[in-house]
Parts: C-alpha cells; sequence; structure tokens
C-alpha cells in the first residue's frame, strides 16, 4: 500500500508584394516586440523534385526522441545522466533523479518515496524532496495505462547543451481527465532553470488543486517559489518562468516567453497530412506520387496541447528522355529516373523490358539506371519498354510507363 501521510501540507514568415512594404516592415517589427512561439522544430522535411510517377517517402520529425521513465506511483526513480556539469545552490552535479509527482532532484529522497505531500518550500521535513526543482508538484499518477509519461534528453552541443525533462498528458491522481504537460529545462553553463507549463489545470477535489511551483537546496531551509504558487491553488497554461543563480543561496525568478524545447514524447504526438483540405494519412510517414507540382502540408499535436505545422513540395518534373546513347561519352550514357532527394525514394521499383514483354532490367535504387546492357552485354539499339512501380497494399501498382530509344 502507498504510504500517503496528509492529504495537504503547507509565425511563420508574412511576405508582402512591394506595395506595401511599409506594413510589411511594421509586422516584421511587431515579430521582434512580440514573443514568438519558439523551438516548435516540426520539420516536413525537404523539398523533392521527381519525375511523374516516382513514389516519394514524406516524413516529419519533431525534435530528438525523449527517454521515456516509468515510475511507480509516487515514486522517485534516478540516477541519469545529466549530460554536462550542472550548478545547483554552489553545488555541482552530473546525474538527476525523477519524482514522479512533478520533480526532479539533484540527491536520492530516499525517504520522500510514497509521499504525495503537497508542501509549501522551504520546507527541511525529512519527508519531503530537497535539493529540487519542482515544476510543479502535484499529486500526479504517471502509472496509468498509456505509461510512460515523463521523458528526458539533453540537447545541444558542447558548452550549450541543455537537459530537458518533460512530462507529457499526465493524468492526476485524481481528476484523471485531466492532464498535465509542462518541462523542467537545465541550461549548461549559465546554470538557469526553465520551467514551461503548456496546461496545469484544475483538480479542486484532491488537495484543493494545491500546487508548488520553485526550488529549495538540499536541506530545506532555503527555497524559493513562483509568486502565489507556494502550496497554493492555482493553474496556468503556455507560461514559461526562469531561475537564475545570483549567488551560491539566491536565484533571481522572472517570468519568460513559453516555449517548450523539442523532444519527442513517445506515442504523445500526433501527425497529420493534408494535400490542399484533404487528409491523406494520419502517421508520421507518407507515400505519395504527385502528378504535378504539390505542395504538402503536415500538423503536429503534441501532448494532446499544441500544434504545429509545416510544408514540402514535391516538384514534378513531367518530361522523362525518350532516347539515350550509351556509347561511353560520358554524356547521356545511361536511362535513369529523377529523385531527389534519393533517401526518400523507399518504394521505388524500376524496370526495363525488351520488345518480347521478358524484364532485362531491375532496380529500387533511384540513382541507379540501365546502361544499356544485359548480363555485361550490350543490348542492341532499339526501343524497350519501361515501367516504374510501388508498393501499395502487397501489391505492385505500375505508375507510369513508357518507351526508351537505345541508340547505338
Amino acid at each position: 500500500m502507498t504510504h500517503r501521510p496528509s492529504a495537504f501540507g503547507n509565425r511563420q514568415s508574412i511576405i508582402f508584394s512591394s506595395l506595401i512594404l511599409c506594413l510589411s516592415s511594421f509586422i516584421l517589427l511587431l515579430g521582434l516586440i512580440l514573443p514568438l512561439p519558439a523551438f516548435s522544430q516540426l520539420d516536413a522535411g525537404p523539398n523533392d523534385t521527381v519525375n511523374l510517377g516516382i513514389p516519394v517517402t514524406l516524413t516529419a520529425t519533431y525534435g530528438l526522441i525523449g527517454e521515456g521513465v516509468t515510475t511507480s506511483e509516487d515514486g522517485v526513480e534516478g540516477p541519469f545522466p545529466i549530460g554536462f556539469s550542472f550548478s545547483f545552490f554552489g553545488n555541482i552535479y552530473s546525474q538527476f533523479y525523477i519524482g514522479a509527482n512533478g520533480w526532479i532532484s539533484f540527491s536520492p529522497n530516499v525517504n520522500a518515496r510514497g509521499v504525495d505531500d503537497i508542501f509549501a518550500i522551504p520546507n527541511p521535513n525529512d519527508f519531503y524532496a530537497k535539493n529540487a526543482i519542482f515544476g510543479p508538484l502535484q499529486d500526479l499518477n504517471p502509472i496509468q495505462a498509456g505509461s510512460p509519461y515523463i521523458f528526458y534528453r539533453t540537447l545541444g552541443q558542447d558548452s550549450n547543451r541543455r537537459l530537458v525533462v518533460m512530462w507529457c498528458q499526465t493524468p492526476f491522481y485524481e481528476c484523471h481527465d485531466s492532464l498535465m504537460t509542462f518541462q523542467i529545462v537545465l541550461n549548461e553553463g549559465s546554470n538557469t532553470i526553465e520551467n514551461h507549463l503548456m496546461n496545469k489545470p484544475s483538480c479542486p477535489g484532491w488537495h484543493g488543486n494545491a500546487a508548488t511551483q520553485g526550488i529549495q537546496n538540499e536541506t530545506g531551509f532555503i527555497g524559493y517559489a513562483v509568486p502565489g504558487r507556494n502550496a497554493t491553488s492555482w493553474t496556468a497554461r503556455f507560461e514559461g518562468w526562469r531561475y537564475t543563480p545570483t549567488s551560491i543561496d539566491s536565484f533571481q525568478i522572472a517570468q519568460v516567453p513559453y516555449a517548450l524545447y523539442p523532444i519527442t514524447p513517445g506515442e504523445k504526438i500526433n501527425y497529420r497530412w493534408y494535400q490542399g483540405a484533404e487528409q491523406i494519412a494520419s502517421q508520421q510517414s507518407v507515400v505519395v506520387t504527385p502528378t504535378e507540382t504539390t505542395t504538402y502540408i503536415v500538423h503536429a499535436t503534441l501532448c494532446d496541447g499544441e500544434e504545429f505545422t509545416d510544408s514540402v513540395t514535391v516538384f514534378v518534373i513531367p518530361y522523362i528522355p525518350n532516347a539515350f546513347t550509351p556509347n561511353g561519352d560520358g554524356l547521356n550514357d545511361t536511362f535513369r529516373m529523377v529523385g531527389l532527394p534519393p533517401e526518400n525514394i523507399t518504394e521505388f521499383h524500376f524496370q526495363i523490358f525488351n520488345r518480347w514483354g521478358e524484364a532485362i532490367f531491375a532496380t529500387r535504387d533511384i540513382e541507379e539506371g540501365w546502361d544499356g546492357t544485359l548480363k555485361g552485354e550490350d543490348c542492341p539499339g532499339g526501343v524497350y519498354v519501361w515501367a516504374v512501380y510501388y508498393q501499395e497494399n502487397d501489391r505492385h501498382t505500375v505508375t507510369n510507363k513508357g518507351t526508351i530509344l537505345l541508340i547505338r
């Protein structure tokens, strides 16, 4: 049985024509003044250039995949690597621990296991987490169906790294339909801490909706809380806070623009691909075979609360050569299809047939062309049939075909 000692303790770019240059300049200036969503980094992938009928695999990505953490109710897990040296209240750490109820610490906090109290800080009580960052502390239930709900990842390069710890769509212990999403971020070098809250809803029927957002040292005698959020009832959406050390024992707390750092939280991200107004896929990747130059739009919904959008264009070259001269002069020596970047052409199947319908060349590599030979021997000049296929529902479907004249 889990120990519960008490119920409650203390834009995307905007381009206008030159005729409205002034308005464009004004909007640009406004963009510098108003905080814009940062770090979204939804990427629909590079634009493609293909011949008509070439299948293209479009894949959207959102940040790096986070490491999922499975925990027990009111559990404490770790240690996990920070990925760099981080100073907290004057001490240097390379590892951290995760508390299921919305906090990380640089100490094991063995006595805090099984405790769900929402306490005010500072607090030296032996059963309360110390040497910790509460982002916020609230009685959560990350062991329900759908676990893991907690993820972490170190991002960036040497001297500019950050540890991101994320609670994504995490249920409360009560109010199971109320879901919390937030991040605690440690920044290398500056030793600042960021706390970004996508959604901290209300759960008035449990602990009076109390939650604590702040930090406290390893003894529990020094602590700093966000104003109005020290074991009190509150809610928040799309907020950011930063803790900046000003001495060994003091921090400045300031509100900053909300911006989740891009780590992919397991299955808790949904993708939708559109061609115009029509949704064509609900997966991260989609295979398309446009007959004309087409722009595709992808939407990603993160942790059931925030949506990002990006687009990619597939440029279609309708003209396919109808003759080639494999004479070794380095000009027009092979017959092949255009598909750039080649790594996006993953279901390509290209064949050449002679006049009797026999397949004399086949490849699944868009960069490989036919050099006019069969088993190392030159094929005679004449007309040959080519066909491009792609895999669909476990059967081959011809997407394009034509003839090519081999000139000797």
